[in-house]
């Protein structure tokens, strides 16, 4: 007599699946127009795309970028050297816009040594700053260094919005 043969998971990939069971007329009844998960969500046409929460939000004239910015990155959920790098550019950046000057353009070795991390981490955490709109890159027009890429930190028009709801909500963190 020969043991049963073990099934490997090409074997179980192969088996058919179980049949759904057929519904009782009483769970038809009592079952809601539209799921739990579906009602809850609000209408696609009013969540804002990947794209515009991504964008860069506008600060209006009483919103110093470098207080948003550095509150964002707190609540931002974004890797730990992300907001590493994150943080260590804006204290290279212009106070009020977040520019940073051609001339004080960190160079990714000049970020790793000051933050600690390897290059291809900075070159990472760069990326993924980029990719959740933290970090634009602009082109320098006029001066010496005229047609250079350099860096510009943002806000997210979605990270701005929730910024500004919980500073409405709490008077007393005005200052943060």
């Amino acid at each position: 007599m020969s043991a049963p043969k073990v099934p490997s998971p090409a074997d179980l990939a192969r088996r058919p699946g179980p049949k759904p069971a057929a519904p009782t007329p009483r769970a038809k009844q009592a079952a809601p127009a539209t799921s739990p998960r579906t009602a809850a969500a609000p209408p696609a046409a009013s969540r804002p795309s990947a794209a515009d929460a991504v964008a860069p939000g506008r600060l209006t004239r009483g919103e110093p970028f470098r207080k948003y910015y550095l509150y964002g990155m707190r609540i931002g959920r974004l890797p730990a050297h992300a907001r590493l790098v994150g943080h260590d550019l804006m204290w290279r950046a212009d106070y009020t816009t977040g520019h940073i000057a051609p001339n004080r353009h960190p160079k990714t070795e000049t970020l790793a040594e000051a933050t600690g991390l390897t290059t291809g981490q900075v070159e990472v955490a760069l990326q993924v700053l980029r990719t959740r709109g933290w970090l634009t890159d602009r082109r320098v027009t006029e001066g010496p260094r005229a047609g250079r890429s350099v860096y510009a930190l943002v806000v997210p028009a979605l990270a701005l919005e929730q910024i500004r709801t919980h500073l409405r909500g709490r008077p007393h963190n005005q200052a943060l």
